[in-house]
């Protein structure tokens, strides 16, 4: 029977997704070790009150639950009936290798459009995170005060959209999908039984 997930588990993998975070990226921002961030989400320590406190300007900016969009299926006609049949082999040989590289492209493409929402929610969320983070009281406490330099700069770039090159990138992958994806269904209704 697979072990169940603990809460702190879940809540610092779908915080680190949501926001395309690292797990040393993810402890920067809390202020804690990433070995910390990384038995937590492991579930080797349980979070600490310190460190949900720490991530709770984030936590308050997930939503209630992130689902992914699907897209619909491509489907293309099959050839006239009467047709030779053709050398069924073949057919499936390319068809596996069509799929094979929509996949590693897809693969590409999504870690792309990953950066690009991760920026977008950190730039949706940036107000209220600069809110959560007001300056230290203590003129005295250097290091409150160097963190909170380096946190009022540090979550602006967070919020830097993709580059053009990149962009452009991710739009010369869709369409080499489309066109692998659509070449593997028309061998698939074309591959005689």
């Amino acid at each position: 029977m697979p072990r169940r997930a603990r809460i702190s588990q879940n809540l610092i993998a779908r915080l680190r997704t949501w926001f395309g975070m690292r797990q040393d990226e993810l402890a920067l921002y809390a202020g804690v070790s990433p070995e910390l961030i990384q038995a937590a989400e492991s579930g080797r320590r349980s979070m600490s009150t310190p460190l949900l406190m720490a991530m709770l300007p984030l936590l308050q900016q997930l939503p209630e639950a992130a689902a992914p969009a699907s897209e619909p299926p491509i489907v293309l006609p099959a050839l006239a009936a009467g047709s030779p049949a053709p050398d069924a082999a073949a057919l499936d040989f390319r068809r596996r290798q069509c799929q094979q590289q929509a996949g590693r492209l897809r693969t590409q493409a999504d870690k792309l459009a990953t950066r690009a929402r991760a920026a977008e929610r950190w730039a949706q969320v940036l107000p209220a995170l600069l809110a959560a983070h007001p300056p230290p009281t203590d003129p005295a406490d250097e290091y409150a005060a160097a963190r909170h330099v380096w946190l009022m700069n540090w979550l602006p770039r967070r919020t830097r959209p993709l580059p053009t090159d990149d962009v452009t990138r991710w739009h010369l992958l869709q369409a080499r999908i489309v066109a692998l994806e659509a070449e593997a269904a028309a061998l698939a209704a074309v591959a005689p039984d």
